[in-house]
């Protein structure tokens, strides 16, 4: 597998609500210019944690006060924040703090000792108490996860070894909308690039928080729905990177909005969910997903997952196929394409062992099955480190 890197994956993209062709073709330039990237397969690539150039967050003068927030066995910042849901937080690499951006607030949070604590970077009139909320739902606090755990390692077998290691592993709760672009960008890519294409949406047509002169970082909010169907262009797009990406983000943009824009997607989060049966959930969420420009089955299941409270949807990528293919069922590997048949299949393997929770004990898997987390594993667990052929792939995939 190849060696993570830790340097600075994004640049900081000038914001501008219609950015000028001398903009476009300057984004433009600059990319030519840069390392170019590996070549991906069809999903996104981590490589590693995300970080940002060594910085010293504790010594920024005027730095909110640090609070608790949870206990590290409830929250690991790496293993949520650097296993391919989210794309908004880097990692300072000597203070080892995150900073992230959460709806149109600004936090940083770190693991001290035995607990996670966090501190309020914007607005800065907002109370720890209601910094606190906010975090306690996107990170879902107001579940316990040991309950969880132990429910996922009754069983005797591989599986249970992983999810054993990999405890602080928590799924975040998104904003739809987000989501659904961010995971627009995730096919063919990997996590710096993801990343990037983020931050480019963010600086472009996003509104700034506030600034960082310390880490050298502007703090933008998502743009919603709307902002970006007025001002998106997919030439400038195209200019700032996205490739082929950029029509379906057009695309989706106005085919939300016409069928409601955010509120339609937030429907979709509060319906009431029904289970007649063993496995016989509610999926219409995938089709109303997949009717927009550039989402498959699979994208919408990260979008139902991380996003609209779907905790049963399971995303399946090359990860999740070899998982099942060793755990469940060996039969898989005759399979010579993925319909959505032999999807709904892989996903009922982990909905029966895993359920009413599946979702998230095959996000733990999937995160153990990355190449920047083998370190977390027994050296029994690990994957082997010999590099295989691979036709100018990329070996790792995210969801």
């Amino acid at each position: 597998m190849r060696r993570a890197s830790t340097r600075l994956a994004s640049r900081r993209v000038a914001a501008a609500t219609t950015p000028t062709p001398a903009v476009a073709a300057k984004a433009k330039g600059a990319s030519s210019k840069r390392k170019k990237p590996a070549v991906t397969t069809d999903v996104a690539t981590v490589p590693t944690t995300p970080v940002v150039k060594a910085g010293v967050v504790d010594d920024l003068k005027g730095t909110p006060e640090w609070h608790r927030l949870c206990s590290r066995t409830e929250l690991s910042c790496a293993l949520t924040l650097a296993s391919g849901q989210t794309f908004t937080w880097q990692q300072d690499v000597v203070s080892q703090v995150w900073t992230g951006v959460v709806g149109n607030h600004v936090f940083r949070v770190r693991e001290r000792d035995s607990i996670v604590e966090f501190s309020s970077v914007h607005p800065p009139a907002m109370t720890h108490e209601q910094a606190r909320k906010v975090l306690e739902r996107y990170f879902r606090l107001d579940m316990e996860s040991e309950p969880l755990y132990t429910q996922w390692t009754a069983a005797d077998d591989k599986m249970a070894q992983v999810i054993k290691t990999l405890r602080g592993h928590r799924l975040v709760r998104q904003d739809p909308s987000e989501c659904l672009f961010t995971f627009i960008c995730s096919s063919n890519n990997n996590i710096q690039r993801i990343t990037q294409m983020v931050d480019k949406i963010k600086h472009t047509y996003g509104t700034l928080l506030c600034r960082d002169p310390v880490l050298d970082l502007d703090h933008y909010a998502f743009p919603t729905c709307d902002k970006l169907a007025a001002t998106a262009e997919e030439a400038t797009l195209r200019a700032l990177g996205f490739g082929y990406r950029a029509p379906f983000i057009i695309k989706t943009c106005r085919q939300l909005q016409e069928c409601g824009g955010d509120a339609f997607l937030a429907e979709i989060r509060d319906q009431k969910q029904v289970q007649s049966g063993d496995n016989d959930f509610d999926f219409s969420y995938q089709d109303a997903l997949m009717q927009f420009a550039g989402i498959g089955r699979k994208v919408a299941d990260c979008v139902g997952l991380f996003s609209l409270e779907r905790l049963y949807a399971i995303p399946v990528d090359t990860h999740v196929w070899q998982i099942a293919c060793r755990e469940f069922d060996a039969s898989l590997k005759s399979k010579k394409s993925m319909t959505p048949t032999i999807y709904k299949q892989i996903g009922d393997h982990f909905r029966t062992r895993f359920s009413p929770h599946a979702g998230w004990a095959h996000s733990v898997l999937f995160t153990g099955d990355l190449a920047a987390f083998q370190d977390h594993l027994p050296s029994t667990l690990q994957k082997s480190k010999r590099r295989k052929p691979n036709n100018n792939k990329e070996e790792e995939e995210a969801t």
